[in-house]
């Protein structure tokens, strides 16, 4: 995955944000500055406290930079103030999948979904990791799932038998 599956911060104008410092913060990530965007934003939250907006953005930061460890505990701060926000839980399931941590990623499917958020591709992602570790069982539930959201994907199929065949081995 790369990084722009994440949604990051963008140069705009923020309703529950405004300030120079914060703005200075989103400008320099737009500009692939991570670094510096990350020393100023959290500069700003140290000043100005933090709010689920800017720990979303500090965790899209912090995943640019490649520390999704990190980025995590950001973004699940962030769910915490604000647990109904698509992007919190995009980009929370987006860095526990870029990490091949699937089974977290799957206890944020139903609230995707129920804010219409959650797509096929992401659940035949989270199927491919669930394949590589050997959750066969798991990996047909989410493909199954996949093909009930989206029906037009006829490789689907044939995968899905070669893995009922696999479970009736085990």
């Amino acid at each position: 995955m790369t990084a722009q599956a994440i949604k990051k911060p963008q140069q705009k104008k923020r309703n529950s944000v405004n300030s120079k410092g914060y703005q200075k913060a989103l400008d320099l990530a737009e500009a692939g500055q991570h670094e510096a965007a990350l020393e100023c934003i959290q500069k700003y939250a140290r000043t100005a406290g933090s709010n689920a907006e800017i720990l979303n953005d500090t965790g899209a930061i912090l995943y640019c930079l490649n520390r999704s460890d990190e980025a995590i505990e950001y973004f699940l701060k962030a769910k915490q103030l604000q647990p109904d926000s698509a992007e919190i839980l995009w980009n929370l399931s987006e860095t526990y999948l870029s990490q091949g941590r699937a089974k977290e990623a799957m206890q944020l499917f139903d609230e995707m979904h129920k804010i219409g958020i959650l797509s096929a591709e992401v659940l035949n992602r989270t199927a491919e990791i669930l394949i590589d570790a050997g959750e066969i069982s798991d990996a047909y539930s989410m493909l199954t799932r996949s093909l009930e959201m989206s029906p037009d994907q006829p490789i689907l199929l044939p995968m899905l038998e070669i893995i009922k065949c696999k479970m009736a081995e085990n």
